[in-house]
């Protein structure tokens, strides 16, 4: 491999790759002030390699210590050195052509601007790309040029994602073509995109040449782990990265060209397997205790939240389901997800709230309620949804055995028994034994007691009494004796031996619509208790003390947070600093890959001899709304799902008319409230402005100012250029016509207006 010389320009000073780690790491804890935990989720271990890009001085002289490698691995000087909670921090020096790239693209996603100013030495990547029988154009003729040549070949109008993979490729790239389901070929790109005269594929197919680094016609059946592999991958080319280059090398290049990365002249900084993690189920199986997902609408952030929510709860479940998250889930899967988020959820191990303008501490945390009671008016403490999952969750986040009998609610189903088939109550002696009182009621909330001497009625708090009860609150004050002896009365109950085992489980609330609630508002001091590191559990646990209650909380390291966050309604950019800084954001973009079907060809709507290209449609629309308003305000794949449903299942006629249905009652609506009714615009994302007249959706025309207000100068320059839209009529012929949607992405298509 060429040694790497490279210099990078970072907040306008020059670096080598060493010193730019360094300074990059640096400036991220300067500006976020992380935790320890946060910095390893900012730079994981695997962007370096074995190693890692950085590591407490503590873990460093223990590794000293132990290590017969006397060679200097890390920055120890004292102005090298870094300062998070209160231990010094050691940046990594082994940085190479390999890994430096993997940083770099780390520091650009956290917001830092890197870029190389010499020396630089591009990297080759590894890409796969699959001509598949299936696919019409590939005819047995062309499939024999292409194979007899050498060449690479994808159509224009594959989706995009395909295409721009098949762009990005430059020369001494790495590829591994496929042929249906066979393992062909692993080859190396020597040519620029190019149209390769001789073949029987048109202009608007793009080539490439490559030469041959080894040759296999073997038929694989990918599945399992290898799947990822395979022409049915949901695109026709995409690049492979470069944490998962170890995998290519275990699961194909290895068992079925004899082949190692090292072969193809890779170095071991980009091929190191991350430590602790045997298979890449593993790998997509990490999930942080808080996340985002955040995109514009129909992007899948709701369904995704749901897969999220049963891969944290229970990991193993959804690594058994085989998904592969790149790649989507099968009808199958689809079920089978459904069926265990519904487990889950019934079994209170997954939450769902969704956050609103009125939404606030009381219905979240824990607020009062009121309640009457014949003519009396109570007060009593109401748990909210995530003060309620936090004690759940604390059941089960230490394994542990309990004695069935030796928990509240089974003392307490016992004493209700008793007081049930006693007729004047249940009589308790006082702590002191001087005096006694007489349960004579109680409620799920509230028992009811009369004192041997008065004639007034007195209640407690069941909540408080399970809370003094399992040693969570302490009663200080008039009610402390008869809560203490309600107590004692109880333990009376402990009867059984029998042992129950609790393994630990996690739980998950989801919260949609997150941004749409007052964050500071809704979880008060809880916003700190949320981080990682302040979880019970860990070594920096914060325990408060809530206001209503006085009960002491903290927040267990077994509940996982999911938000979901709609950008076309509040952009990332204006969320609360506190919420952004403890929370992982993922990205919901457009999916155009799930508009493509198992063979890598987009999904089509037939009709009339017509062909719509859904990926093509909607990614036009996408490309046109990011240029006139942003990219968080672009239409989801979502919205067109359900035309895909209906082509999957054969119904042409039904999914014209669920694309009418779609562009009717959602695109045309939502582009109005997203360009403030300005039909111009719109029907620039609509293409209407290229369209002949007879198959715009929005139809143009000049006021005619003389025919509406006279001929006077009274309207002055008003008149000019000014126009009027209309969108035509729901029950126009137009909204069924296949040339209507083509002509948004293909307007050269359309016939021509006469005269």
């Amino acid at each position: 491999m060429p040694k790497d010389n490279s210099k990078y320009l970072f907040n306008g000073n020059e670096y080598p790759k060493g010193r730019l780690v360094l300074a990059v790491v640096k400036n991220f804890i300067n500006i976020n002030q992380p935790t320890l935990d946060q910095l390893r989720e900012a730079f994981p271990k695997p962007l370096q390699g074995s190693i890692g890009v950085f590591c407490t001085e503590q873990e460093y002289l223990a590794r000293k210590e132990n290590s017969n490698d006397q060679k200097e691995r890390f920055f120890t000087k004292q102005d090298e050195k870094l300062c998070v909670d209160g231990q010094n921090i050691l940046v990594c020096t082994e940085w190479g052509v390999g890994n430096i790239d993997s940083l770099i693209k780390q520091a650009r996603n956290l917001g830092l601007v890197i870029d190389a100013v010499s020396g630089s030495v591009e990297m080759p990547k590894i890409w796969k790309v699959s001509h598949s029988p299936k696919v019409e154009a590939f005819n047995a003729t062309a499939l024999e040029w292409l194979k007899n040549n050498n060449v690479l070949a994808i159509h224009e109008s594959t989706g995009n994602g395909s295409v721009n993979a098949f762009e990005k490729m430059k020369k001494g790239d790495i590829v591994s073509l496929g042929l249906g389901n066979t393992v062909f070929r692993i080859v190396r790109v020597i040519s620029d995109i190019e149209y390769i005269e001789g073949s029987s594929l048109s202009t608007e197919w793009l080539m490439r040449r490559y030469e041959i680094i080894k040759g296999l016609d073997k038929s694989v059946k990918y599945t399992g782990e290898n799947k990822r592999w395979s022409p049915r991958y949901p695109g026709t080319s995409w690049e492979v990265p470069e944490n998962e280059y170890w995998m290519f090398e275990e699961q194909i290049l290895k068992p079925y060209y004899g082949l190692t990365l090292k072969d193809l002249g890779f170095d071991s900084s980009q091929i190191s397997k991350p430590t602790n993690l045997s298979s890449s189920v593993e790998i997509m199986n990490t999930v942080s205790l808080n996340q985002i997902l955040y995109g514009p609408p129909g992007t899948g952030k709701t369904y995704h939240s749901i897969q999220a929510a049963v891969k944290a709860a229970e990991p193993e479940m959804f690594s058994a389901l085989g998904i592969d998250e790149r790649i989507g889930t099968t009808p199958e899967q689809r079920v089978e997800l459904t069926r265990l988020y519904k487990d889950l959820y019934n079994s209170g191990r997954i939450r769902f709230v969704t956050f609103h303008q009125s939404y606030g501490y009381e219905e979240f945390v824990e607020g009062l309620s009121a309640k009457t009671e014949g003519d009396q008016l109570s007060y009593f403490e109401k748990d909210g949804v995530f003060k309620s999952l936090c004690s759940d969750a604390k059941e089960h986040q230490i394994p542990k055995t309990k004695t069935v009998a030796s928990t509240f609610e089974d003392k307490w189903q016992g004493f209700s028994e008793e007081l049930a088939e006693a007729d004047d109550g249940i009589k308790i002696d006082t702590l002191s034994k001087k005096t006694y009182f007489t349960v004579t009621d109680i409620t799920n909330n509230t028992i009811r007691f009369d004192k041997s001497k008065g004639a007034s009625v007195h209640s407690l708090s069941v909540k408080t009494l399970r809370a003094v009860h399992n040693g969570e609150k302490e009663i200080k004050g008039g009610l402390q004796p008869y809560y203490g002896a309600v107590i004692e009365y109880l333990n009376k109950f402990k009867t059984q031996n029998d042992a129950s085992k609790k393994e630990r489980k996690n739980f998950v609330l989801i919260i949609d619509e997150i941004n749409r609630g007052n964050i500071s508002k809704i979880f008060g001091e809880l916003i700190t208790l949320i981080e990682p590191s302040k979880r019970l559990g860990q070594s920096e646990a914060i325990e408060v003390t809530l206001p209503y209650s006085g009960d002491k909380f903290s927040v267990p390291d077994n509940l996982y947070i999911i938000g979901t966050m709609n950008t076309a309604d509040r952009s990332l950019a204006l969320m609360d600093t506190a919420l952004r800084r403890r929370f992982n954001f993922i990205e919901m973009m457009p999916d155009y890959n799930v508009l493509h079907n198992e063979e890598g060809s987009s999904f089509k709507v037939e009709s009339d001899g017509f062909e719509i290209d859904l990926a093509r449609l909607l990614e036009t629309m996408n490309k046109r709304i990011a240029a006139l308003y942003d990219r968080e305000h672009q239409l989801g794949h979502a919205f067109l799902m359900p035309v895909v449903k209906a082509i999957a299942v054969g119904e042409d006629e039904k999914a014209l008319h669920e694309l009418k249905n779609c562009f009717q009652n959602k695109i045309v609506p939502l582009l109005a409230e997203y360009f403030f009714e300005d039909w111009q615009k719109i029907r620039l994302v609509l293409g209407d402005n290229q369209k002949p007249e007879a198959y715009q959706l929005i139809k143009q025309s000049d006021v005619d100012y003389e025919v509406l207000f006279g001929d006077t100068e009274d309207v002055g320059d008003i008149a000019d250029d000014v126009q009027d839209y209309k969108l035509i009529e729901a029950d126009s012929e137009l909204w069924t016509d296949p040339l209507t949607y083509i002509g948004i992405y293909s307007f050269g298509s359309l016939p021509k207006d006469e005269g």
